[in-house]
Formats: structure tokens, C-alpha cells, sequence
């Protein structure tokens, strides 16, 4: 590999927080607004309020390790950093879990949703198409990605506004003014404390990518400054969103004909004739998801390979012209063709295990900075209060978890272990012979 070929810094601030939210995907709340209502008995807005306070916690987490350690490879850098580089590599590798998985995830079900749209193409051709649209987007560089990113951004947002607006419209047509709004969606007769935590776990599924923005710190002008602003940007702006267009959402139907495409029927139901348009903006923004989702994963290997933790030579190759971890991101749309045969709820809560554990370490290392000695992280008490709640709050999220993503978690972290001893191993073996 070209020693002279690095990343490259070429992203604004504020294309780093568009990163982060165009990963989130804000218009995810469509999908998970049915199961939400049934889950916490019609109060789905304080379900995703209460997961954003413990999501922003967190995301304070990231920018302060962002801060002081600027670099791409998120919780597997804070961890080495803060800590030590063994620890590092279990936090890597457990991220590796979400990171590698998450893309093919995405894809599966944007590709099953097209088919729903377009009978006549199958789901695995769709697959295929998007696999090769955002791989080749990201291998030909982090502008040309941050170009298609913005405008499909964009396209998000006006969905966005749209929806609000046609709840809002819709509300004020069949109600009067002040009837229209209530704090049902909030509280009920229906809804309880414990239903709203349960319905909050599920909500924190829809915050997953925004630490993504980390792994940017080596492309972003003053990463010290814009990164951890942009995380916890891309944590708030899109908890602020989860929380108003469930609660018009709820304000507008209560019940549906399928809990899973709950988000969708209030789309059509107020959204008329532009309902199709509006539905492949969504998709489109599904696909800058990916896109996004395979530009992090790629980076959090090289991150990995340049530190020799995995395996050097193809995860730290840069494509000379584009400045992109080429081969990285080849490895991850070849990834994303598998989901193909992937049991996608199982694969989602794979997913979940890896983001909640590396969520974790991170929390903890802002608590073992207090502690140990260091101090090298500002914040002094209120950097250990966040520090706790944060780790209670991500403790509590994986303790959420169905049984068989612990067991999976639990055993691609054991064979995480395996692999780093084995390599240390190995290596003292070739340097004492």
C-alpha cells in the first residue's frame, strides 16, 4: 500500500451531523410506529421521548471521546484510547456485530418493501441494485457520497414536513381546534410506566447509526469541535422528530390493518394520491441509509486493519485516486448480496447487541477516565453523572434484548476473545523464534 495515501479531509460540519441523521434515517419512524402503539398501549411520543434522553446521554459520551481522540474508529478507538488496546479490540469487535451486519439488514428489507411496490421484480434483484448503487457510490469517494447523501437528505426531510403537515391539516379538518390535540399519544387510560420502558427499548432501535458519525473524524474539518457536535446533533434532531410525528401519527389512527405497516396506512390515509411519491422518497432514504451504513462499516475496519488488530494488508488499502478504503467497502456490498438467505429479525437483533455493547464500553470509559486517574476528559461531576446514567441507560437496553441475540452476542464476543489470543499468541511464538 502507498504510505502517502491517507484519508482525506473534505467534509463540513454540518455534512457530518447530515451523515449521521441520513444513517438513522428519521423516516424510520413509519416502520416502527405500529408496533410502538401496540407495545406501550397508544403512547408512542413517550416512548421515543424517553429513549432520547437516554440516546442523547450516550451521545455526550461519544463527543467527548470524539474531542479527544479524533480519529475513525468510534467506541474500538475510545476504548483503545481511554482504556487499553485489548479492551479496544473486544469493543471493536463486538461493534463489528452491528457495523457489518447492519447494512445487509437495511437492504434485505428496503429490497422486500420495493417488492411489495413493483411485484413484477423480485426482492433479490432489488438487492442486487442497491448493493451495487451504494458501493460504487462509496468507493468513488466521501464527497460524491456526501453529494448523493444531501440531496436524498433532503428528499427525507420534505417527507418529513410533509407528513406533519398533512397530520396536522387532517386534525384541524375532523376536530375541533381545540379538541384536535391532546396528550394521549403521551399518556392514557390504556398505557402504563412499565409498558412505556418496554415500548422505549424497542425506540432505541431507531436512534442505531448515529455514533457513525465518529468514524468521520479523519474526513471532517476540525474534527474536535464538529464531531462531537454532529453526534449529538444527529441524536437530538432525530429523537425530536420521532417524538412529533408519533404523536400526530397516534393523534390521527388507532387502529390499523397491519401493526407492521401501522406508519404507512396513516401515510396513505392522509397523504391521498401523493402517497406513492412520497413512498419511494422513503425508500430512497433507505438506501442513503445503506449507503451511509457501508461508508462507516468500511471505515471501522481500516481503523482496525492500520492498527494490525485485524488483518493489515486488504483492510488498510486506499484506493490511490478516490481515497477510499476500497477494498473495505467491496467487502461489505459483497456482505450485504448474502442477506439474500438472512433471517433478518434474527440478524436485526445481532445488530442491536453489538451498537448497545459498544454504547456501553464507551459509557464506561468516560466513568474509568473519572476514576482511574486520567482526568484526560473534561466535565469534572457532571461528566460523571451523564457518565452513569448513560451506562445504566445502555445496561438497561441490552438487558432488553431477546434471549437469542444474547446467546449470538455473547458468543461472537467470546469468539472475539479466542481470535485476539490466538494472535498474540502467534505473534510472541514469531518474535521468540
Amino acid at each position: 500500500m502507498d504510505s502517502q495515501v491517507t484519508l482525506a479531509r473534505r467534509l463540513s460540519p454540518w455534512s457530518a451531523a447530515l451523515f449521521g441523521l441520513s444513517y438513522i434515517c428519521p423516516t424510520v419512524v413509519l416502520s416502527t410506529f405500529g408496533i410502538l402503539m401496540q407495545t406501550t398501549g397508544g403512547a408512542p411520543a413517550s416512548a421515543y421521548l424517553t429513549a432520547t434522553v437516554a440516546i442523547l446521554f450516550t451521545a455526550l459520551s461519544y463527543g467527548r471521546m470524539a474531542a479527544r481522540w479524533p480519529a475513525a474508529g468510534s467506541a474500538y478507538t475510545y476504548v483503545s484510547s481511554a482504556a487499553n488496546p485489548g479492551l479496544g479490540f473486544i469493543a471493536g469487535w463486538v461493534l463489528l456485530l452491528d457495523y457489518f451486519l447492519v447494512p445487509m439488514v437495511i437492504c434485505l428489507f428496503t429490497a422486500k418493501a420495493m417488492e411489495l411496490v413493483v411485484p413484477e421484480i423480485s426482492y433479490r434483484v432489488w438487492v442486487v441494485v442497491i448493493a451495487l448503487f451504494t458501493t460504487t457510490v462509496n468507493v468513488l469517494g466521501i464527497q460524491v457520497a456526501n453529494r448523493v447523501n444531501l440531496a436524498i437528505t433532503a428528499a427525507q426531510f420534505a417527507v418529513i414536513a410533509a407528513l406533519v403537515f398533512l397530520c396536522g391539516d387532517a386534525l384541524r379538518a375532523s376536530h375541533s381546534a381545540a379538541g384536535a390535540f391532546t396528550l394521549a399519544p403521551f399518556v392514557n387510560r390504556e398505557t402504563t410506566w412499565p409498558l412505556i420502558m418496554s415500548g422505549a427499548a424497542i425506540a432505541a432501535y431507531s436512534f442505531l447509526g448515529f455514533d457513525a458519525v465518529t468514524t468521520l473524524s479523519e474526513e471532517t474539518f476540525d474534527p474536535t469541535r464538529s464531531i462531537p457536535r454532529a453526534t449529538v446533533f444527529a441524536a437530538g434532531a432525530s429523537g425530536l422528530i420521532y417524538i412529533v410525528c408519533s404523536y400526530l401519527m397516534a393523534l390521527i389512527q388507532q387502529s390499523f390493518r397491519d401493526v407492521d405497516n401501522a406508519g404507512y396506512e396513516v401515510l396513505a390515509s392522509v397523504a391521498g394520491r401523493a402517497f406513492l411519491p412520497l413512498f419511494a422518497i422513503v425508500m430512497a432514504a433507505f438506501v442513503a441509509s445503506i449507503m451511509c451504513a457501508q461508508a462507516g462499516s468500511a471505515r471501522l475496519l481500516y481503523a482496525m486493519g492500520r492498527d494490525g488488530t485485524l488483518p493489515r494488508p486488504l483492510l488498510t488499502y486506499l484506493h490511490p485516486r478516490f481515497r477510499t478504503p476500497a477494498a473495505n467497502v467491496l467487502l461489505i456490498g459483497v456482505a450485504m448480496l448474502a442477506g439474500e438467505w438472512l433471517d433478518v429479525e434474527s440478524a436485526a437483533a445481532c445488530v442491536n447487541f453489538g451498537a448497545f455493547g459498544a454504547f456501553t464500553a464507551v459509557n464506561l470509559c468516560v466513568l474509568y477516565d473519572h476514576f482511574g486517574g486520567r482526568r484526560e476528559l473534561p466535565g469534572g461531576l457532571l461528566k460523571l453523572v451523564q457518565g452513569s446514567l448513560a451506562t445504566l441507560a445502555t445496561l438497561w437496553l441490552i438487558g432488553s434484548l431477546h434471549r437469542a441475540a444474547l446467546i449470538v452476542g455473547t458468543l461472537w464476543l467470546a469468539a472475539g476473545v479466542l481470535y485476539r489470543v490466538l494472535r498474540l499468541r502467534n505473534g510472541a511464538a514469531r518474535a521468540a523464534g
